[in-house]
């Protein structure tokens, strides 16, 4: 799914497709701010999704000889350290701190949520698994409608858009207890 897409999705949503896509073809320069203020909004759920509601989870390989593991020396800049894994795959205890997490020393696997970078229009999006161009273009028609001073349609996004989260987190398997017959 790429930010485009997600933006045109928007825009036909809110009622600006036309100008939008006149802006992305090269024949209109009028649909430049309208673009603008949607890829800020794409940005804005983004960050929502990824802090609040499906997070995103990358996993570094460290070696480390004192056991100190830099968050500067990970590849993404981590919200919350998930676990710490030694070499054979077993977890170790470990202690976070505002700038490392610190484990025992030799090679570490450090699994973590992050907050994805800002997108421009031509990136992909990233997001969980679960995430869609629909969900996506919900919650950036809410931000829109705020934008814009459109309350009450804001209002009216903000449900699907809710809605849309809650039927991603079905999307996640869950075990069934079967029922126990008396005799």
């Amino acid at each position: 799914m790429t930010v485009k897409e997600c933006i045109l999705a928007t825009a036909a949503k809110v009622g600006v497709l036309d100008e939008v896509q006149k802006y992305f073809n090269g024949t209109d320069s009028t649909g430049e701010n309208t673009a603008n203020v949607l890829l800020q909004c794409f940005n804005l759920v983004q960050n929502e999704l990824a802090l609040d509601y499906l997070p995103l989870i990358r996993e570094d390989e460290v070696y480390v000889s004192t056991g100190v593991v830099q968050f500067s020396a990970l590849t993404k800049s981590p919200v919350r350290i998930v676990d710490v894994t030694d070499g054979k795959g077993e977890s170790v205890e470990y202690s976070v701190f505002p700038e490392y997490v610190k484990a025992q020393p030799g090679k570490l696997k450090i699994v973590y949520t992050y907050i994805p970078e800002d997108k421009e229009f031509n990136n992909e999006a990233e997001a969980a698994a679960q995430a869609s161009t629909r969900l996506f273009s919900y919650g950036m028609a809410v931000e829109y409608c705020l934008a814009n001073g459109l309350f009450e349609e804001a209002n009216v996004w903000d449900k699907k858009y809710r809605d849309a989260i809650r039927a991603a987190y079905r999307i996640k398997p869950c075990k069934v207890i079967q029922s126990r017959r008396w005799v």
